[in-house]
């Protein structure tokens, strides 16, 4: 057998690279430092903004006339998106899948939040399904005043099939 020879004293690494490295990073350091305090200045001026624009909205009437129109159609978009993002898609959802059957194709769902209606376009074969269609959806309660408000027969398609629309309104379970 040969003799192994072990060497557990570390190596001697060149110092120079260490330092040299050190020197490299100390300016990409201070950079870092400078454009840090930048930024924290900037979010305590966007903060200084932003409790400003909190106490002009939480103070009963808005300083300029123009400032109050825009806060009020700001405001109106807000309650109009609220509307339409509570929508009760789960009974619209739940009250067609009921009615539905496989000689029913939905077209379109197109609710309206503001009167609480929805839009129903539909297609089938024949207008004995479309009316058959109308009164199964008349029969959930989750839908109220359904009607057939129009049919038509799609003479440019071979089969002919009979495209309706059927309104309907909704109840949100609540007002907003």
């Amino acid at each position: 057998m040969r003799r192994v020879a072990l060497d557990f004293q570390p190596r001697r690494r060149i110092a120079w690279i260490g330092w040299l490295l050190l020197a490299l990073s100390l300016p990409v350091a201070g950079r870092l430092v400078v454009e840090f305090r930048a930024l924290q200045a900037e979010v305590a001026l966007a903060e200084g903004r932003a409790a400003h624009l909190a106490a002009r909205v939480d103070s009963p009437v808005p300083a300029r006339p123009r400032e109050a129109r825009a806060f009020t159609e700001e405001l109106a978009r807000a309650r109009a998106v609220t509307r339409r993002l509570t929508l009760p898609w789960g009974d619209l959802f739940d009250a067609i899948e009921t009615a539905a059957t496989k000689k029913v194709a939905l077209v379109a769902l197109q609710p309206d939040s503001e009167l609480e209606t929805v839009r129903i376009t539909a297609e089938t074969r024949n207008l004995d399904d479309a009316l058959a269609f109308v009164r199964r959806l008349q029969a959930t309660r989750k839908l109220s005043g359904v009607y057939l408000a129009s049919h038509q027969v799609q003479t440019r398609d071979a089969e002919r099939p009979v495209r309706f629309v059927v309104m309907a309104g909704f109840d949100r379970g609540g007002r907003s």
